[in-house]
């Protein structure tokens, strides 16, 4: 039991250091390191969701489990807000490419917006 809870609250320290990186990446606008990390923090929230069980965890481990949950969705939406312009601008290049697409098909290659 005492292994199951230390790997509980390794499980959570692995998260938080995780979404600090990518806070960290998304800042630095390095978009390839933050998807690396996203897949490691992906697989790390996997691994937790089998092995959730706080109720192995004293009432202080549980106040740092919550703790620790707050950082990590602080940090989510720090990093949400850094991407989504990001996402944005490239949703719109996409759509101003498919449009040259668009009227190179139908007008030929002359066309330009």
């Amino acid at each position: 039991m005492l292994r199951q809870k230390n790997r509980l609250i390794a499980c959570y320290e692995e998260l938080l250091g995780l979404s600090g990186q990518m806070c960290e990446a998304a800042r630095a606008s390095d978009w390839d390191t933050l998807s690396a990390l996203q897949t490691r923090y992906v697989a790390q929230v996997n691994v937790l969701r089998n092995n959730d069980d706080v109720a192995l965890l004293s009432p202080q481990e549980r106040r740092y489990r919550y703790q620790m949950l707050e950082s990590i969705l602080s940090q989510d939406a720090a990093i949400r807000n850094l991407v989504m312009p990001q996402l944005e601008r490239l949703g719109d290049m996409l759509n101003h490419s498919r449009r040259r697409l668009e009227l190179h098909h139908t007008y030929g290659a002359d066309a330009t917006l």
